[in-house]
């Protein structure tokens, strides 16, 4: 990772550089071998041991069956984000190469936790993305001012040039009175990205991320340090389409104080999925905890509530409203 995810990430990343890749005397994966392990990070890491009621061992055999008709790297990534579809959390799903550079940018993710995968040789994907990866398509990011007050529209927290967006506004603008932070329908995505957006505009260690296992894990935003960009006053827009990191964005942002919520409660889906890369750059994006706030009950199942009840279609105004009555 670029930064800090806490001390558990700084392990991960220390494991993956003592897990050296082969000397490249061994042999390279099989399309079987790989569908093996993208299935077993699932059984591993996936936060639901009933795997929403799918009999994930089932779907092993079905997709081990399969893979052995497939003829490129690419048709199995492709075989393998199908896979993941079968367990329907909206969450969990596998990217190629291509499509992993594209979305995450460099370096963002963890390694796959199992040291054979390093010992391996990269296999030789062929340049073409695929299908795998295909999150769907969302509106660009947006930044405009509306007077003296800075307009953000965030529709994901995947992408990277969503969060490099918002950045570049906030450094751009001066004279700002105050934020407008718009997620309105947006669906989540990444902890990484949930981080680097809250870290805009504030500091610290808001979350904590609930995983099978293991004992609940503190998230801090990236950086955890310093002073944020963004310190004027902020609105967030919220509506029943806002889930996952988005929901853990909202609320982190209003239980620090640093933000005011209009609108409506987001969905109450706070599933957030981890990155796991792959040698070759192939990533599996695994639903692999709940996220909460640091201490307190998680908002899995009653979402983050709004400071002030509107339509989600009069929630701009209300907070344009807001910022001419202070």
């Amino acid at each position: 990772m670029r930064r800090w995810l806490g001390l558990w990430v700084a392990l991960l990343l220390l494991f993956q550089a003592l897990a050296a890749p082969g000397t490249g005397t061994e042999p390279t994966p099989t399309y079987r071998e790989r569908l093996e392990v993208a299935w077993r990070l699932v059984h591993d890491l996936y936060y639901d041991r009933t795997f929403g009621g799918v009999d994930w061992d089932g779907i092993r055999q079905t997709y081990l069956r399969r893979a052995s008709t497939v003829s490129s790297w690419n048709e199995l990534y492709d075989l393998i984000d199908e896979m993941y579809l079968e367990i329907g959390d909206g969450h969990t799903r596998f990217l190629s190469p291509q499509a992993a550079a594209g979305l995450l940018g460099d370096g963002a993710c963890y390694p796959v936790p199992y040291p054979e995968v390093w010992q391996e040789p990269a296999p030789p994907v062929q340049a073409g993305e695929g299908k795998a990866g295909a999150l769907g398509a969302w509106a660009p990011p947006e930044a405009r001012r509306m007077g003296d007050i800075l307009y953000l529209r965030l529709p994901d927290l995947v992408s990277e040039e969503a969060y490099a967006t918002l950045r570049r506004a906030i450094a751009a603008q001066t004279g700002v009175r105050g934020y407008i932070l718009d997620l309105r329908g947006n669906p989540g995505g990444l902890a990484l990205r949930m981080a680097q957006v809250a870290s805009l505009f504030m500091r610290g260690w808001p979350w904590r991320l609930v995983v099978r296992g293991s004992a609940a894990m503190p998230q801090p935003t990236i950086p955890f340090w310093g002073k944020p960009e963004a310190s004027a006053p902020l609105a967030v827009l919220i509506d029943g389409g806002v889930n996952s990191a988005a929901e853990g964005l909202a609320g982190a942002l209003k239980d620090a104080g640093r933000a005011r919520l209009f609108g409506q409660p987001t969905a109450g889906n706070t599933e957030i999925m981890l990155p796991y890369c792959f040698p070759e750059g192939a990533v599996a994006l695994v639903a692999a905890g709940v996220l909460a706030p640091l201490s307190g009950p998680t908002w899995e199942g009653r979402g983050v509530q709004p400071d002030v009840f509107v339509e989600p279609e009069s929630a701009l105004d209300a907070a344009i409203d807001y910022f001419r009555s202070r």
